[in-house]
């Protein structure tokens, strides 16, 4: 889709509102199809891990 228009019915060269949402919309569909069926990187994992050692630390001194 170009972001140009022409200057003379400039107005009737602008696609619409909902067209512009559905062609992104399309596109990021394509580009991250099923982010749920990608696994998770390691470091975002170890990352994860450590976060929940804190969380459990911290609940354990509380309690």
């Amino acid at each position: 889709m170009s972001t140009r228009f022409a200057k003379t019915g400039e107005a009737a060269q602008r696609p619409s509102y909902r067209t512009i949402a559905r062609s992104i919309g399309l596109q990021l569909r394509e580009q991250f199809e099923r982010p749920e069926a990608e696994p998770l990187p390691v470091d975002h994992v170890d990352l994860l891990l450590r976060l929940r050692h804190k969380e459990r630390e911290r609940s354990r001194r509380t309690a």
